[in-house]
């Protein structure tokens, strides 16, 4: 009996050392050699895997780039000085990265939202969403949870009075917030820091009766930023949209700002210098 133990134990030793020395032979063969150039790319790169550039991870988004599937511009968090490294590195041109930013089109803090019910479950706008909506009265507002603030890899967003704050400067236009907000208010506009961004903030397709039952300020469609700057401001869908974040060639874009009765038009920042250059 323990003879036969004693073979069966040999047998399948040697079997294992046989297999794992074939193993070892054809991954030794086969190996594909990783290029050189890759780990270079990595060095260059922020490092955060933020996936803005259309791929998972920025490791991925180095062997891409060599086999020419992204574009030497399309690490989004890099911006102009990784793209630059990048085309000296690798010796081809590439066009600047348009800079873009984070914009939050809700102005309804914790102070002014009107609540429909007590929401009493995981404090996340994901889950929250999930539960007929949340506890807001307006189903287009911010539910305040910090899904965004979360997922921002740059410490570019503050919650403030359970409101989204978007630090322009630290923001790199990466999209995480853009994806985590179940509400789709937030957006990346174009922006420079060459002229001041402006935006509408709110989210809301309620008529206008609607809208002043549930917040203080909402857009009202009352149409008078598209009667003072058609070019700017266009009402559709009950809702006022901003059509260019360029200001540089308009010079009419204040009175819109201050003629709002519910002020939902704000200037989120003025121009920086520091950007533009």
């Amino acid at each position: 009996m323990n003879t036969i133990i004693l073979v069966a134990v040999l047998t399948m030793a040697g079997l294992g050392t046989f297999f794992a020395l074939i193993l070892a032979f054809f991954s030794k063969k086969f190996a594909v050699q990783d290029d050189p150039r890759v780990e270079e790319i990595l060095a260059i790169l922020p490092g955060v895997n933020c996936g803005a550039c259309g791929v998972a991870s920025c490791h991925l988004f180095a062997e891409s780039l060599l086999a020419n599937k992204v574009p030497i511009n399309g690490c989004i968090p890099g911006g102009a000085e990784v793209a630059e490294k990048l085309s000296a590195l690798l010796g081809v041109e590439s066009e600047m990265p348009e800079k873009k930013v984070a914009v939050v089109h809700c102005g309804a803090d914790a102070n002014v939202r009107k609540l429909r019910a007590r929401y009493q479950g995981v404090e996340t706008c994901s889950a929250a969403n999930m539960i007929a909506g949340g506890e807001l009265a307006c189903i287009y507002g911010c539910l305040g949870y910090g899904d965004c603030f979360d997922v921002c890899p740059f410490d570019a967003i503050r919650m403030i009075d359970g409101l989204p704050r978007i630090d322009l400067i630290k923001c790199t236009g990466c999209g995480k917030c853009v994806i985590a907000c179940p509400r789709d208010i937030i957006s990346l506009e174009p922006w420079d820091g060459s002229h001041p961004l402006v935006t509408v903030a709110c989210n809301s397709l309620d008529k206008g009766k609607d809208v002043r039952k549930i917040c203080p300020v909402g857009c009202i469609a009352c149409k008078i930023c598209e009667k003072l700057s058609p070019e700017l401001f266009k009402v559709e869908n009950n809702l006022a949209r901003f059509n260019t974040p360029n200001l540089k060639e308009y010079d009419n874009w204040e009175k819109p700002l201050e003629k709002c009765p519910t002020n939902c038009i704000v200037k989120l920042s003025d121009k920086v210098p520091s950007l533009s250059k």
